[in-house]
């Protein structure tokens, strides 16, 4: 389910609100429930591929209105578990800017 916001939204998400919308963007990206993902990473973390990150930023941008990541950001260590993307997100949410109304992904 893609939810389209309105407007972008301003008070930052939670990390584990993120990592919830992380997990939602990664069993859209896997074509498998969400529950899966959230058992597989039930009291622990959650790995995931390069490519697969870059498609779950950008769902969670998308989500919350707001660019999170540049280039520069996304270093391998931070691309490989649910954990460190949604720190990472977090980390960048005040100096993230809202994505323009014309953006159509």
């Amino acid at each position: 389910m893609t939810t389209t916001p309105t407007t972008p939204t301003q008070t930052p998400p939670t990390l584990p609100e993120l990592a919830a919308a992380i997990i939602v963007a990664l069993a859209d990206i896997r074509q498998v429930p969400a529950t899966e993902l959230e058992a597989e990473m039930a009291g622990g973390n959650l790995e995931m591929a390069s490519p697969e990150a870059v498609a779950a930023i950008s769902a969670v941008e998308h989500r919350f209105g707001r660019r999170l990541a540049k280039v520069e950001d996304l270093e391998p260590e931070q691309l490989t578990s649910v954990a460190n993307l949604a720190e990472l997100l977090h980390r960048r949410w005040p100096t993230g800017t809202s994505m323009p109304s014309g953006s159509g992904t």
